[in-house]
């Protein structure tokens, strides 16, 4: 054997590691190590991920409330303005996991904003969830995707009555849920963490847990370890949110038990009167454990590698990511079968959260650590009223500043909300504790902001703990090792993208090398074509092809497909399914509204239709099928995408109105057959057919060669425009009415909107009307006069491009104009984009509404370079 010694020094990135290498065979490892590193280093400078983080006015909402939010896309690692991607996708999911809106934004400076009306009807309370991301985040897992969990509850019975927090708990209602459903864990879970990922016979490890409730809630507790002989080995108690660690050595006969009876020691505690015994972590023969310290110096992180003698020595490489950036990397060689202990330098580490990696020369991760880098540089944001209380409608001055290092002013730009504090619920995240903490690890964690509150030591340790107990990593070895091969989907979008495939009839087979023609355009409210532009293109050898548009708005987008001067009756497929799959709710992001397995019955309040009974003004959709703007006049109240309603006068808005509230399910006819293209299948050319496709409750009951639609066991009640209807018309109606003339639908289960509809003559049994015969009633919405869409010919794809979505303006009123009034609104003042001077200064006004006596201050920034600045108060 070649026991010639060579040193070998590997350096990256300012950091190097000497270490003794023996042999030739040796140098096959090295290799091998430094080909994983090349992988990582390749995804660092190639690939870098993108976060996002969105900062709300508010942080519970009610029913007719707009979401306002101010975006900040940054690089992952150190938080540099992203300035990779020009779209961001916003969206609005309600309790059941639809997405319900919308918002395509366009990124600038790694900054854009928008807004959402909780006016979509059907309505129901409960919680809901707004996601953004950017296509090119999709790459990296959907986990890398930012997400927020609100209560919206009904509208108060009372204008103003905030204390009411009245919501339809979740899964109580009857509304579609696409979401998997919560899962109930034992009373109490504790679960165990080792350092570095395992236990090995005879070495010292760091033992990190976890206690939790039934619904995933902290719980503190305390217990021991237990030998086999009843004996305390260990004794262990929660320091915060029920985590806690303790310092363990397991034998090496623990690791040969197979019985699971055997298992011993256990761990057991006492919690609320009863005893509770869990098992510990398997014992591994032999391995490596990683121990890590970061509390014990403010410029280094401590690292030890250690091994039992069974063991086999060799050579391991160590890499440090934050995000999914490659800081650093080293070799260690364990040959010497001696504990190794050195320190490194973490003052050039970005703030948050570090990882680091040991790993063999087959790809193979041994050990894995999670710790903090904290922050040595924050603004400090300061805001000064001109008074110190204020009168109902009075105005109000704010000033702001914007400092770094206490003194130096910063000219930036940053986002602020002023609330009534009355009645506020505070937020539990801002930008600090998401970008460098939240978005980095998943799982619930309770408050984490606390984590920021202060850097004393009770803090640092409680974070060091959080971050023991972790296992997702937004860098996934699995594309290192080759066990999940990346894939890059998606490249950064520059603008509105649209990529497409062209694929044969039949078979959907791609078609290469044929010519596609795109006519976009955009008409006005009058339907007048006022823009519009052609793009020619050819599609590559999978029959692909893709452009860019910079377009605001709703477009009508038409393909049609030639090859040698001929159209081909060919489909064009468009990439437009990219939206991610609903998140499946915890039971703790229903804050605060944890279940009650006592309550049977849910608290179900209309408020809408309570709010129509009390003569409340609402804002109704247009309804498509009946305008009443005249053409060409442009104004509030003509052109009216909504109509004041007073409930007092019956009308047939508040018909529809009530009729809507009180559905069930809603469907965009024209989109869904438009989804069904883009997957690729064969659209229903009757309604009914439609249904049965669509809704699992519905289907087609025979009677020898007629048909009927049925809803769950009884039959399904069409109504088209909202008119009564025969019963025969309504058997009718699914059978002959063809989809492609139905604009969209509301099913309904409610009994009273059944009768309403039915033709009074139709029944003189009561016994046998239509509350008995009826399951639901379908409310279908048709296209202005009957007047479906063109349908395309052969070869032709006719379907829409949506825009960069047009944002609106906060409103504030002006009382030294207006009259002072009753004023009810909970945010105040709401600003995405706020720039300061070259004092770091600025300066708002906003006037009082008509009870707030103080108020609720959010302001937050991160400069481009990647320096956080948030004010809370």
């Amino acid at each position: 054997m070649n026991t010639t010694k060579k040193t070998a020094v590997l350096l990256l990135f300012g950091f190097c590691l000497i270490i003794q290498v023996s042999g030739q065979s040796n140098d096959t490892i090295v290799n091998k190590l430094v080909q994983y590193v090349s992988i990582v280093d390749h995804f660092s400078k190639n690939l870098p991920q993108e976060k996002v983080y969105l900062h709300f006015d508010n942080s519970t909402y009610y029913q007719g409330d707009d979401i306002w939010f101010s975006c900040y896309l940054v690089a992952s690692g150190f938080h540099k303005t992203s300035t990779l991607s020009q779209t961001l996708y916003v969206e609005l999911l309600n309790p059941g996991g639809e997405v319900i809106d919308k918002q395509i934004l366009k990124v600038e400076n790694g900054r854009c904003h928008g807004s959402f009306k909780l006016s979509k009807l059907p309505f129901y309370s409960g919680f809901y969830e707004v996601r953004a991301y950017t296509k090119y985040m999709l790459n990296f897992g959907e986990e890398t995707i930012f997400s927020r969990t609100f209560a919206v509850y009904d509208k108060p019975t009372k204008p103003g009555a905030y204390e009411e927090k009245s919501l339809m708990k979740y899964g109580r209602g009857s509304y579609p849920v696409l979401r998997k459903a919560p899962v109930k864990e034992k009373a109490v879970t504790l679960k165990f963490f080792p350092e570095g990922g395992n236990l090995v016979a005879g070495v010292t490890s760091q033992v990190a847990f976890e206690a939790t409730d039934a619904y995933g809630n902290p719980i503190e507790v305390s217990g021991q370890v237990i030998g086999e002989n009843k004996e305390t080995i260990v004794r262990f108690k929660s320091v915060h949110d029920g985590k806690g660690v303790f310092t363990y050595t397991p034998t090496k006969a623990l690791s040969t038990q197979k019985n699971k009876a055997d298992k011993f020691p256990q761990a057991t505690l006492d919690y609320k009167e009863k005893k509770y015994t869990f098992d510990l972590p398997a014992v591994h023969p032999q391995g490596i454990v990683l121990k890590v310290d970061n509390l014990s110096s403010p410029d280094s992180i401590g690292v030890s590698v250690l091994s039992n003698n069974d063991t086999p020595s060799g050579i391991f490489g160590l890499v440090l990511l934050s995000g999914s950036y490659l800081h650093e990397y080293m070799m260690i060689d364990t040959s010497e079968g001696k504990p190794i202990d050195f320190r490194i330098c973490k003052t050039n580490f970005p703030a948050g959260v570090l990882r680091l990696i040991l790993f063999n020369s087959q790809g193979q991760i041994l050990c894995d650590r999670l710790l903090f880098i904290h922050q040595t540089e924050k603004l400090n944001i300061q805001a000064k009223m001109d008074k110190k209380s204020y009168n109902p409608n009075e105005q109000i001055n704010m000033q702001f500043a914007l400092t770094e290092r206490d003194t130096i002013p910063v000219e930036t730009t940053f986002s602020v909300s002023v609330k009534d504090k009355q009645n506020d619920v505070k937020p539990d995240q801002d930008i600090q504790s998401n970008l460098l903490l939240m978005s980095e690890i998943k799982g619930y964690v309770h408050n984490p902001d606390y984590y920021f509150e202060s850097n004393d030591s009770i803090h640092q340790r409680a974070l060091d703990l959080l971050l023991m107990v972790q296992g997702w990593h937004r860098f996934n070895w699995a594309w290192v090792d080759d066990t999940k091969p990346f894939q890059l989907k998606h490249q950064p979008e520059k603008g509105i993208e649209i990529n497409g495939q062209v694929v044969s009839f039949i078979r959907s087979i791609p078609k290469p090398n044929v010519k596609v023609s795109s006519l976009i355009s955009q008409k006005d409210d009058s339907t007048k074509l006022f823009n519009s532009f052609t793009e020619y293109f050819v599609t590559d050898s999978l029959g692909r092809f893709s452009f860019n548009a910079d377009v605001q708005g709703r477009w009508e987008m038409i393909f049609a497909v030639r090859e040698k001067r001929k159209k081909k009756d060919y489909r064009t497929v468009l990439d437009k399914l990219f939206s991610p799959s609903p998140k499946q709710y915890r039971y703790t992001d229903l804050f605060s509204h944890i279940p009650n397995p006592e309550e049977d019955n849910p608290i179900v309040t209309d408020a809408l239709l309570r709010a129509v009974n009390d003569s409340t003004a609402i804002a109704v959709p247009k309804i498509n099928y009946d305008s009443v703007a005249k053409k060409g006049v442009q104004g509030k109240m003509l052109h009216l995408k909504e109509v004041v309603v007073k409930a007092k006068k019956h009308s047939k808005e508040k018909d529809i109105l009530e009729n809507r509230s009180k559905s069930l399910a809603y469907y965009d006819v024209y989109a869904e057959q438009d989804k069904v293209l883009d997957q690729g299948g064969v659209t229903e050319d009757f309604l009914g057919d439609f249904l049965v496709k669509k809704n699992k409750d519905f289907s087609w009951l025979y009677h020898g060669p007629d048909k009927i639609l049925r809803y769950k066991t009884k039959l399904a009640f069409l109504v088209v425009d909202y008119k009564m209807t025969y019963r025969e018309e309504s058997f009718n109606t699914p059978k002959n009415l063809r989809a492609e003339c139905v604009k969209s639908m509301y099913i309904s289960e409610d009994e009273r909107s059944i009768v309403n509809y039915v033709v009074p003559i139709e029944w003189k049994d009561p016994v046998e009307g239509p509350p008995s015969l009826y399951g639901c009633v379908v409310f279908i919405e048709i296209f202005p006069d009957w007047n479906s869409p063109t349908q395309p010919g052969k070869g032709v794809r006719k379907t829409w491009l949506d825009g960069y979505s047009q944002v609106k303006e906060f409103y504030s009123p002006n009382y030294s104009i207006l009259p002072p009034e009753e004023d009810y609104r909970r945010t105040l003042y709401w600003n995405p984009s706020i720039k300061t001077d070259k004092d770091g200064k600025a300066l708002i006004q906003f006037y009082n509404n008509s009870s707030c006596k103080s108020f609720s201050i959010s302001a937050e920034t991160i400069t481009p370079r990647g320096v956080i600045g948030v004010l809370k108060k």
